[in-house]
């Protein structure tokens, strides 16, 4: 049986001046961004943009010569060293009254990030992002309870019971009333196409329609009271639609219609409404 070899590994001094290398190049390109930024006063609102852009830059330029030269990525050490200097001669040496802002939790945000990718990200990402979706979640709850609880305050009455309108049941459908309306009309209501030798002109093809509304209060209602109620509205409907026809060919210069149809069917979501439609050719008897 082999045994493992628990011996610690030597120390690569050539493996160390190559870190050594990456860290001074990306400290050294840190530093001379930092300069530019210093020298034309590149900043916001006082803040010199060095700040930040200095540690980006140093981490990057270690972190290409790591991956080209070494390959792999030995954890951005220059970003740090460029933080600790720029920080020290920012708020330390030109401006020790300064102290902790904004500008140094972003620098030290994006730094850590550039070092530790991976666990910044969750900490971003998983923790903060659930911590706000969690409250917006909150509020949305909330938001909704308040919505319901003001409905509901708006449909109950003082006693807790929730009004009801009473509904007006329509009793009967007077036929002779109907029949004198139309004939009143001085119109001539034709099923026929074969006009014998009655002379006339023809004007067009007329249509009119009426919709009538269900009143969804009627479920409550006995259902033989619902269906004579159903069928009033649609006597009535059936002669509102006649005469809105009669009225639109009569403005039209006629007085009669022939091949007259009156069609019935129920529209809307749920078949909610009843839809009249009267149809036929407008014509002017002579």
């Amino acid at each position: 049986m082999n045994k493992m070899n628990l011996k610690p590994k030597n120390l690569d001094l050539k493996h160390i001046r190559k870190v050594f290398i990456c860290v001074a190049a990306g400290t050294g390109a840190g530093l001379v961004v930092y300069g530019i930024f210093l020298y034309y006063n590149i900043a916001i609102y006082g803040w010199n943009l060095g700040l930040i852009f200095a540690p980006l830059i140093a981490g990057y330029v270690e972190t290409l010569l790591a991956n080209r030269i070494i390959g792999e990525n030995i954890g951005a050490i220059s970003a740090f060293i460029l933080f600790i200097d720029t920080t020290f001669y920012s708020f330390i040496l030109k401006n020790p009254s300064l102290g902790f802002n904004i500008i140094t939790a972003g620098s030290t945000i994006i730094i850590l990030q550039a070092a530790f990718p991976t666990l910044i990200n969750y900490i971003l990402l998983v923790v903060v992002g659930g911590i706000l979706a969690s409250f917006i979640k909150s509020l949305k709850r909330g938001a909704a309870r308040i919505k319901k609880a003001i409905l509901n305050q708006r449909i109950i009455m003082w006693d807790g019971k929730i009004p009801e309108e009473p509904v007006e049941i329509i009793p009967y459908f007077d036929e002779n009333k109907s029949n004198a309306t139309l004939n009143n009309l001085d119109f001539y209501f034709l099923t026929s196409s074969d006009m014998r030798d009655k002379k006339h002109d023809i004007i067009g093809i007329n249509q009119s329609e009426v919709i009538i509304d269900k009143d969804a209060k009627l479920i409550k209602i006995e259902p033989e009271k619902i269906e004579q109620h159903h069928l009033v509205e649609i006597k009535n409907g059936k002669d509102e639609c006649l005469i809105k026809l009669a009225n639109q060919i009569k403005s039209q210069g006629g007085n009669g219609v022939l091949d007259l149809t009156i069609s019935y069917g129920l529209i809307g979501m749920g078949g909610d409404n009843i839809q009249i439609t009267a149809m036929g050719m407008g014509i002017y008897l002579y």
